[in-house]
């Protein structure tokens, strides 16, 4: 036995495994250390919050390390006997320190950094700070002001290079090898699986079904945006995002006059009176195109158009709806910063790219700050598209998914639970939240059945048959399961106090030519149901409204007294100054909607102008006529503040209403 384990404290392998933990280890010190020194920012995290945090944060660590130290462990494990050579692991080991002491300089250097940016470093660095001419004078600076971060990085640095452990160098090499067939057999098995574990390391687990680690997976294991820096290690992140390119300002307007042009702090004056605290239930439904719709169509082929969405068609009779409701994005991810944070998409998913740890403002938190319960359901896979780390990081408390549900004879063996059954468990749920909770809740139900790969329960595959495409039955479907969730608590004493809010995440496959154009594929219905009167019955032919509206009319409803961030607006507002417009963009092709006319830039330059009210299939750019149109002047004004404030505010992180104070570069 004790030959056994002399033999094996000098297999390569055993040496870049106990290098390795080492490693992980001072990962570790530096994530407490960045911890304490930027203790201010993370006031009211608790121990335990922040042993959550560690936890987690052991992943990004295992991730970080396996991309930096793929090529240290293929050597170390390669099937070749040169590997116990003394020479062979001197390449090794200066190879190892040299990549490893990059990255503890890199993490230990954020710690300072922080405090300017607010969150990890991504790799868009080199861009911002590729102009600075002065950057010698910026180093030294930084490294008088914060002697603290450096003596710790040097203590580190010294740390891996002294503690490396290389019996090799010093002991007599192994030359007592057994067969060449049991050599490179055992070696060769153990090569493929540690390749397999650095995939896992790298990716964050080897789940078909599990997105591969990425920046927003951090919030997971914190409870504001900001903490993920914790959780995060800076090589993570610059490795992450070093094939993305960040986004260019376009430098329209001058600093002092942008906000005067277009400003996403809403509600700076308060609205006076008492808030009113009415529950609030959103359903986000995957799929729902407008077209779908019978009633929002029900002047087309002649008024004969009947739609697949009967129930949601008779609610909507009882509501006040929108003819026009667009989507802010086309994918399920865009849906979720639009609606609770008032972030559309341009140009790129917020929840994928480099700027995804920045501090969000949430309805969830702003009404869980003012006594709300929340919660998020959703049928599918806990890990899919991300949903539980951007939910928590919006302050949603509560998070209910296909693990929560328990009943797995309901998944339709690739998507999500089946609507029905998921959403008479959100009915349940929903009512034993309103028995027992004195609180007033927030709550949303994200569908899931109305998605590719179109399949049914077995009890309705004769049962929802009408219609064109595959998409028409689970649409038809998922509109029945709906029902279900409302005749479950038709009865219940809360729902006149109860708002409820419906939006589709995005359109589903087109199956009518007149809206197969640029604002067809984002026409959605959106509408909000109140049992109690507290708005009127109507289908709204004027106001134009976004998923980004939702959170603004939502707490203008609330009567919210405080500040909020969005690019949306308060659809039911009657203010002098209100202005009716939607803005949303397809990979660069950037809308700007205003009152009935649409223009569409692309590389920020006016491409073209529509009357979308008389020409609902957009067939006629109006752009050789724009001089008959006095408001394009405004509207280009617009379209190109916002952009400015979308990029300059993500950037620079101050996507809240009470941004936080920095020092100045």
């Amino acid at each position: 036995m004790k030959n056994f384990f002399e033999r094996l404290r000098r297999q390569p392998g055993f040496v870049m495994a106990v290098n390795f933990v080492l490693l992980m280890a001072v990962y570790m010190l530096s994530r407490w250390f960045f911890y304490y020194m930027n203790r201010d920012t993370f006031q009211g995290v608790t121990w335990g919050d922040l042993a959550t945090m560690s936890w987690g944060g052991m992943r990004f660590d295992l991730s970080a390390l396996c991309y930096l130290n793929a090529l240290c462990i293929m050597l170390q494990f390669l099937p070749l006997k040169a590997r116990h050579t003394v020479r062979y692991q001197r390449v090794v080991k200066w190879l190892f320190l040299l990549i490893n002491l990059l990255g503890v300089a890199v993490n230990v250097a954020d710690v300072a950094y922080f405090e300017f940016g607010g969150r990890r470093t991504t790799f868009t660095i080199f861009s911002e700070f590729g102009g600075e001419s002065n950057l010698g004078a910026i180093f030294l600076n930084s490294m008088l002001g914060y002697w603290q971060v450096w003596l710790f990085g040097l203590l580190m640095a010294v740390a891996v290079v002294l503690l490396y452990y290389n019996p090799i160098k010093k002991d007599r090499p192994q030359s007592d090898f057994p067969s060449n067939k049991v050599y490179y057999t055992v070696h060769g098995v153990v090569f493929v699986l540690m390749a397999l574990f650095v995939v896992a390391g790298m990716r964050g687990g080897l789940g078909m079904k599990m997105h591969p680690l990425r920046q927003d997976s951090a919030d997971l294991y914190c409870k504001r945006p900001h903490e993920a820096a914790v959780v995060l290690n800076t090589p993570f992140t610059l490795i992450t995002t070093a094939h993305k390119k960040g986004y260019e300002d376009p430098h329209f307007f001058a600093d002092d006059e942008l906000d005067a042009i277009f400003d996403p702090i809403k509600n700076k004056t308060p609205r006076g009176g008492e808030m009113r605290k009415y529950n609030v239930v959103v359903f986000l439904m995957e799929s729902f195109s407008m077209e779908f719709s019978g009633y929002l169509n029900r002047g087309r082929d002649g008024g004969h158009y009947e739609g697949y969405m009967p129930f949601l068609d008779s609610l909507m009779r009882q509501s006040y709806c929108f003819e026009y409701g667009f989507a802010n994005g086309q994918r399920s991810v865009d849906c979720m910063p639009a609606s609770f944070a008032g972030i559309p998409r341009y140009l790129n998913p917020y929840c994928y790219f480099l700027y995804s740890n920045n501090s969000l403002q949430g309805l969830p938190q702003m009404l869980r700050d003012e006594g709300y319960l929340t919660a998020f359901f959703h049928g599918a896979p806990n890990t899919t598209l991300g949903f539980k780390a951007f939910t928590n990081s919006i302050g949603f408390e509560h998070y209910y998914g296909m693990d929560e549900y328990g009943h797995d004879e309901d998944f339709d063996g690739v998507w999500s639970i089946f609507d029905e059954p998921y959403l008479d468990y959100f009915a349940d749920k929903t009512i034993d939240i309103a028995h027992h909770s004195k609180q007033p809740f927030f709550l949303t139900v994200f569908t899931a059945s109305s998605h590719d790969p179109y399949k049914v329960p077995e009890k309705y595959k004769d049962t929802f048959t009408r219609g064109d495409i595959p998409m028409h039955k689970v649409i038809s479907y998922a509109d029945h399961s709906i029902r279900h969730y409302f005749e479950r608590i038709k009865d219940e004493p809360w729902l006149e106090n109860t708002i409820f809010v419906f939006s589709a995440d995005h359109c589903g496959v087109n199956s009518r030519k007149d809206y197969n154009n640029e604002m067809g594929r984002f026409l959605i219905p959106i509408f909000f149901y109140t049992p109690g009167g507290q708005l009127p019955v109507k289908c709204d032919s004027t106001r134009l409204v976004q998923q980004t509206d939702i959170t603004p009319t939502v707490l203008g409803l609330l009567n919210y007294q405080k500040p909020y961030f969005s690019f949306g607006k308060d659809v039911l507002s009657t203010d002098s100054t209100f202005v009716n417009y939607v803005f949303n963009d397809r990979d660069g092709q950037t809308m700007y909607y205003l009152d009935s006319l649409m223009i569409e830039y692309r590389g920020n330059k006016l491409y073209g102008v529509f009357d979308f009210r008389n020409d609902f299939s957009l067939e006629h750019n109006l752009i050789d006529k724009k001089d008959d149109y006095p408001q394009l002047p405004y509207m280009q004004r617009q379209i190109e503040a916002i952009i400015q404030q979308y990029i300059t505010r993500m950037k620079s992180n101050r996507l809240t209403a009470t941004e936080p104070s920095r020092r100045a570069r």
